[in-house]
């Protein structure tokens, strides 16, 4: 798979998995366009959305043993928001290996960043499966239903404005 088709099969794979272990009380959806940097919207059945979420998906390690992922902002536009999520996804065909959702505010913290071609860029690199940074945003992948309802359930019932305009664009 290519780049474009790796990434939309992280959404649809991260979408499903909350889906199914959240008993259908999840709800994710896609906007038209992912010129915000935000690939998902999520919300519990019957409610507005309230989270809105990057995907960043690899379907391998780095030679480091590494998942790896970028992010690349005009400079001085990296949102810092704890109801804007960063899901990273290590997947073999359907099955996600391993998972982590880190809040915008903690990503920009831990995050690597560089300024390449005029754009500040914050790069993920974490482990799998041994401590490091990232190692407590790791979750279970079959427990990714409950992590993102908790943080709906803990998010401020006044979604920011920027998640609002997207609420208006969602593909069901």
């Amino acid at each position: 798979m290519d780049s474009t088709q790796l990434g939309r099969a992280g959404e649809l794979a991260l979408s499903l998995y909350g889906l199914v272990t959240s008993d259908g009380r999840l709800e994710l959806f896609s906007p038209v366009a992912d010129d915000d940097h935000v690939d998902l919207v999520a919300g519990l059945k019957g409610g507005l959305p309230v989270l809105g979420i990057q995907v960043k998906t690899t379907d391998g390690l780095d030679k480091s043993g590494l998942v790896e992922a970028r992010a690349s902002y005009i400079p001085g536009e990296v949102r810092n928001d704890p109801a804007f999520l960063y899901a990273i996804l290590l997947i073999e065909s359907v099955k996600i290996q391993a998972l982590w959702i880190v809040p915008s505010p903690d990503f920009n913290r831990l995050a690597y960043r560089t300024a390449t071609a005029g754009r500040e860029v914050l790069e993920f690199r974490a482990s799998p499966n041994q401590d490091d940074d990232f190692a407590g945003f790791r979750i279970d992948p079959l427990r990714v239903g409950p992590a993102l309802m908790t943080r709906i359930e803990s998010a401020s019932t006044s979604p920011p404005e920027w998640l609002r305009a997207l609420a208006g664009q969602v593909v069901r």
